[in-house]
């Protein structure tokens, strides 16, 4: 008898460790929306927004940029990374013949 009550108590609490993550589990399934754009003006910059993220540090969002210049060379540029609802940017150059060939950007989760 004493041995029966053990082993439920044993698979009650075996229950109660495995609903919290599912519960986690869930919340990773959560929205995200994120945005990108660029200003239309020199000197050139670019931004990414994105919103349904979980807290700062835990899950972050970084623009990055594809810049060209006039002879068509291209680069990458990556803005500061920033939390759920705040704006991430980035420049190119200060130089006004530098533009911004694509805008995309980085979520990274710890």
């Amino acid at each position: 008898m004493l041995s029966l009550a053990a082993g439920l108590a044993l698979a009650v609490g075996s229950i109660a460790v495995t609903a919290p993550a599912a519960s986690a589990a869930a919340v990773g399934t959560a929205s995200v929306d994120c945005d990108t754009w660029k200003s239309a003006t020199a000197p050139y910059e670019g931004y990414a927004k994105c919103t349904g993220m979980l807290g700062y540090p835990l899950e972050g969002v970084q623009v990055r940029l594809t810049c060209i210049d006039p002879r068509g060379t291209q680069w990458h540029v990556n803005g500061n990374r920033v939390g759920n609802g705040k704006t991430s940017s980035a420049q190119c150059s200060d130089n006004p013949s530098v533009g911004i060939y694509k805008v995309g950007l980085t979520r990274t989760r710890l």
